[in-house]
């Protein structure tokens, strides 16, 4: 068996600067390594090697110096290594960089193709299903456990999703993404690194992989990058030490109603935001209709549904067009009315109960037909592990450009959507364009104003005819959804208490999730709390988690890494408890306080206790 590992080698985010007076990003100095979850991938694929004939190879594409990090890969276990490399491949997007992995990929012939779930300089997790698409090969994206089937001919996976684990099975070739949790974090001793700088990389051009080079780089893009803007930090910074639990408490809580009344004033509370106003509806023109592709859960619609439908609306002010919702689901006819009332002109529902989950190839392949046929200007996903996976396979297949993790929407002066997406940690937001039609992109759930109700709305509905496509794809064996669904419940809340590490251990949990229940937050951990298995995946913050917007965070003995707070940064007020002054969360916190949780935490959550509620009543 041949697996090939596609690896990025990647600068270290923490690591860069950035210079706000002049708007520039310093990068000089920047050491790079290879991107966390390509190195989980790695290492499974190792271990999965059953017999001498089995073969691991790493695949990456970049500059001269990312055979460094393919040493590394050797080191730990690769047998062999390729680096596509060649100037004609600079300013690849997503798509164009998929195409170039595709290629080398085909003259490998793999039986099981390993990428992270991301790259932590782009955080889009697009290339992976995007490959798997011009491939011709299904994938299984999110997947925290690998293994091969007795027989050897399939891989069974354990998926994480939005509100549970699904275990799917696939034969072989497959795509397989992988996040945490798959494998253990390994790196390569002394001895392991000498023996692998002898064995040199084999390097492939542009020309190697097609003698039609316009398919790469620039040319080869369909989305391209304006003019960033670098994003100041906005945080108040005030850090306490050297005070009693209860004069900190007091301070705090006078900090924060003051905060809260300067984000009220701006408007900009994230998740505190209310529902929009009513805007003018355009329901019989079809040309240039924005198409919004539903989110749903086991509980009915998620919100971010709502979200994405008022954005939809708000846009439709430009283009003067209808807003379509895209309806995937065993019964659709269940929710057609709550899109109605949500804003929806059209409705276009699919039965997917006998082609399949909505992460495979049947969905996918259905979905284009129904968007090649009537052309929108945009389709919008959620940023999600379904919506991820359905956007880009629609990308792949209809070659057209996607932004992922988009924060924002905004139409230019030329009528071209400009897809804001947060980057480098949340430092940068990158406004983003595309050269192709229909406009496609993934939207982070909690950061826009959901849509305004008309319960006496009504809609066109549609349907989408299901795809005849009968080739490989995934099977769903089981799902098995979190039993209190605090995952979907903390998309959405105003208030949130984050636990990390320093809180001790397991044990403390019960006595913090009292506090937290006392003032009605949801709580949110972080990658180590994960790992250790204090709480569920679903309650994870940050690169590898969600990405949330809560009005206010109350941090617990999290120490703040970068993985952590790039999931914060649209958070309204941030109040922070560690016992280490040097936690590098104080700097992401608008009000630190320096001491022992056990001793600072319960009179905080006293006097906050009565704004908390107050704010989530109102």
């Amino acid at each position: 068996m041949k697996i090939a590992v596609c690896m990025k080698y990647v600068p270290i985010i923490a690591r860069i600067q950035f210079d706000y007076e002049a708007k520039t990003i310093i990068r000089e100095g920047v050491p790079s390594e290879v991107n966390p979850f390509d190195l989980l991938g790695l290492v499974r694929a190792v271990e999965l090697k059953d017999s001498p004939d089995d073969e691991v190879v790493v695949i990456s594409m970049g500059p001269p110096g990312a055979s460094e990090g393919l040493t590394n890969c050797v080191a730990l276990g690769a047998d062999r290594s390729v680096l596509i490399t060649d100037r004609a491949l600079a300013g690849s997007d997503t798509l164009a960089t998929s195409r170039a992995l595709s290629l080398a990929l085909q003259r490998e012939k793999p039986d099981l193709i390993i990428c992270g779930r991301n790259s932590a300089d782009g955080d889009t997790g697009q290339v992976g299903p995007e490959i798997a698409e011009l491939m011709g090969l299904p994938h299984i994206s999110s997947a925290r456990k690998l293994d091969l089937s007795d027989d050897g001919k399939s891989v069974v996976a354990e998926r994480i999703t939005d509100e549970g684990i699904q275990t799917l099975q696939c034969d072989l070739p497959v795509l397989v993404c992988v996040t945490e949790g798959v494998a253990p974090e390994l790196y390569p001793d002394r001895e392991q690194m000498e023996r692998a700088e002898g064995i040199s990389a084999e390097e492939v051009t542009a020309a190697d992989l097609s003698a039609d080079l316009s398919q790469f780089g620039l040319e080869g893009s369909p989305t391209w990058v304006d003019e960033i803007r670098l994003v100041e930090p906005n945080r108040l910074g005030i850090f306490l030490e050297d005070a009693t639990p209860e004069d900190a408490a007091k301070q705090a809580a006078d900090v924060l109603r003051r905060r809260l009344a300067e984000l009220t004033a701006a408007d900009s509370v994230g998740s505190g935001k209310s529902a929009a106003a009513a805007l003018p509806k355009y329901p019989n023109s079809r040309e240039k209709s924005i198409w919004v592709v539903a989110e749903t859960t086991s509980q009915g619609l998620a919100h971010v549904t709502s979200e994405m439908l008022g954005k939809a609306r708000e846009l439709t002010q430009f283009t003067k067009s209808e807003v379509v919702a895209v309806l995937i689901s065993p019964s659709p006819d269940e929710a057609v009315e709550e899109l109605s009332s949500q804003g929806a002109d059209r409705v276009l529902t699919l039965d997917n109960s006998q082609i399949g989950p909505v992460c495979g190839m049947a969905v996918g392949a259905s979905l284009a037909e129904a968007v090649a046929k009537e052309s929108p200007y945009a389709v919008l996903f959620a940023a999600t592990a379904d919506g991820r996976d359905l956007a880009s396979r629609l990308a792949a297949k209809l070659e057209l450009g996607l932004t992922g993790d988009a924060m924002d929407l905004e139409i230019d002066a030329e009528g071209r959507l400009v897809q804001l997406k947060p980057a480098l940690g949340g430092n940068v937001v990158a406004p983003i364009l595309s050269k192709t039609l229909p406009n496609l992109v993934t939207i982070r759930p909690g950061l826009l104003t959901p849509a305004a109700r008309d319960a006496g709305a009504t809609a066109n509905v549609e349907q989408i005819p299901a795809s005849s496509y009968d080739g490989p794809d995934v099977r769903l064996l089981r799902e098995v959804f979190e039993e209190d669904q605090l995952g979907l419940v903390l998309a959405n809340a105003p208030v949130v208490m984050g636990v990390g590490m320093g809180v001790g251990g397991a044990e403390n949990l019960a006595k913090v999730r009292e506090m937290a229940e006392s003032i009605g937050a949801t709580l949110a951990t972080t990658r180590d709390v994960i790992h250790e298995g204090w709480l569920p995946q679903q309650l994870q913050v940050g690169i590898s988690g969600r990405t949330i917007a809560p009005t206010v965070y109350i941090s617990v003995g999290i120490r703040g890494a970068f993985n952590h707070t790039v999931g914060l940064q649209r958070a309204g007020v941030i109040i922070s408890i560690n016992q280490n002054r040097r936690a590098v969360m104080f700097r992401s916190s608008d009000f630190g306080i320096v001491g022992a949780w056990e001793e600072f935490l319960p009179p905080l959550i006293e006097e906050l206790r009565p704004i908390l509620l107050e704010l989530q009543e109102s």
